[in-house]
């Protein structure tokens, strides 16, 4: 049996903690809404009322009605599977992409390492969100484009991470040892370091999602995410905003 985790740094210590208990009750609330939300409320967020159409809140609609008379609490509870889904997807593809343009300079090795690396460092110096509107302008306005536009965003983060990591495995004695007995580079990238710096980018994958999430949103809330009929909270967001002052 193994022993509970009880360093310092632990999950477990860490989810004791009133701050880890709040990321927990948050964490689980959206997986909530992801998993039942389109279940509970799904009718209520499509149901047409011409009767309530713009009202304010109320106890009947705490969030009031759009212009159809939907209610927008139900709306915003429902946005929560594709605002979430979509801010996954991009995190993937860009942890993935960024994971292995920042093991290429170890793969490469000399010149080419070195120009990759080069590369790195100037995608780095624009804003995220900037490279992300630029390519969501690029691949036209919809949630597969925004979705490639937020991950090569996020690509250069997690590249300079994994080769900042990987940099710091390669120097031990063990990588030494596999490169004596003649195994090659992408092996042992694949089979001795990649598992050994593993755990900070799964901490760094999710820490980015979240930023991803309000990313997506803000894509959407420029009109370059997610499109009518579909909405996510970013486009209930700039459904709102025209009404704003009414």
């Amino acid at each position: 049996m193994s022993r509970p985790d009880t360093r310092p740094g632990g999950v477990r210590a860490q989810l004791s903690t009133p701050s880890g208990i709040a990321a927990l009750v948050l964490v689980l609330g959206l997986l909530f809404l992801a998993i039942g939300a389109p279940y509970l409320w799904g009718a209520a967020a499509a149901r047409d009322d011409i009767s309530a159409i713009l009202q304010g809140p109320s106890g009947a609609h705490p969030f009031g009605t759009d212009d159809l008379g939907r209610d927008l609490l139900a709306r915003t509870f429902v946005a929560a599977r594709l605002s979430l889904e979509l801010a996954l997807a991009a995190t993937a593809v860009g942890a993935t992409a960024g994971i292995g343009v920042g093991m290429l300079p170890g793969v490469l090795g000399g010149r080419m390492g070195r120009l990759v690396s080069s590369g790195i460092g100037a995608v780095l110096a624009f804003p995220g969100l900037l490279i992300a509107i630029f390519f969501a302008v690029i691949f036209g306005a919809g949630s597969v484009g925004a979705v490639f536009a937020l991950a090569l965003a996020y690509a250069p983060n997690f590249a300079r991470l994994t080769q900042t990591l990987t940099a710091s495995v390669t120097g031990k004695e063990f990588i030494a040892a596999a490169r004596i007995l003649g195994i090659r580079t992408p092996r042992i990238l694949l089979r001795h370091v990649l598992p050994n710096i593993a755990e900070p980018l799964a901490v760094s994958v999710s820490v980015s999602a979240g930023g991803t999430l309000l990313a997506f949103a803000g894509l959407s809330f420029l009109g370059l995410g997610v499109q009518v009929p579909d909405y996510d909270w970013g486009l209930l967001l700039s459904q709102g905003l025209s009404r704003i002052h009414s």
